[in-house]
């Protein structure tokens, strides 16, 4: 395995990359999430977790973490910091999550703006149609 710059590494190495160079791979974000997030983030020095991505078709896809991108977008950052995602994950379903966003025109971090839901919308709104997009893939 190798990391952004090319060497070699037993675990993937978190680095830097524009914030609006991350694909977003969900429609909404959970309003409960966003207050407990919102609640421990230092805006003035945001320091979080690298954010997991997957290289599809050439861009870096988000496969979590799009709470903690969100409020990093907010806190006005350029940057992300990400690590790539080696989790077994079914990239058929991730996909179809893209196609999704696409439509509605989410395709950058700052697009999720206005696409806040409160946390039993955000169940009823994306958890299900992600769950039900499993079940019949």
């Amino acid at each position: 395995m190798t990391d952004a710059d090319g060497s070699a590494s037993a675990e993937p190495q978190p680095f830097p990359i524009a914030i609006d160079d991350v694909r977003p791979s969900q429609l909404y974000v959970d309003g409960l999430k966003l207050s407990l997030v919102t609640q421990w983030f230092d805006f003035a020095d945001p320091n979080y977790d690298a954010l997991p991505v997957r290289k599809v078709e050439d861009e870096w896809m988000l496969t979590d973490g799009h709470t903690r991108a969100f409020v990093t977008y907010l806190a006005g950052a350029d940057r992300l910091r990400i690590v790539r995602d080696t989790d077994d994950l079914p990239m058929d379903v991730y996909r179809t999550c893209l196609d999704w966003c696409e439509e509605e025109g989410v395709t950058e971090i700052g697009d999720l703006t206005g696409r806040v839901l409160n946390h039993d919308d955000f169940e009823e709104q994306w958890i299900a149609r992600c769950q039900a997009e499993m079940e019949d893939g």
